[in-house]
């Protein structure tokens, strides 16, 4: 997975999954999970997660929408840490 972040008022998440990764049902199954997954993240912590345009390039399915979760937290920790130090 490969993410790019852009500042702006209001997080906001997009994808970029390319048809390697599966057909137009999964590949929205995928969107529909990681969008959950953020929505969740942002209502949970609204400060852990910096204001901003995320892209996210999924790369390979994954059928366990708690390794998703795991990924995704990990790449808005990152995400945080880095705009905390970039202040």
């Amino acid at each position: 997975m490969i993410y790019l972040y852009e500042k702006t008022n209001i997080p906001c998440l997009a994808f970029a999954i390319p048809k390697s990764v599966g057909t137009a049902v999964q590949r929205n199954k995928i969107r529909r999970q990681y969008r959950e997954i953020f929505t969740k993240i942002v209502k949970s912590d609204p400060r852990k997660v910096a204001q901003g345009n995320y892209l996210v390039k999924v790369h390979s399915t994954h059928s366990e929408n708690s390794k998703n979760e795991t990924v995704l937290t990990k790449i808005l920790n990152e995400l945080y840490e880095y705009n905390k130090k970039q202040k």
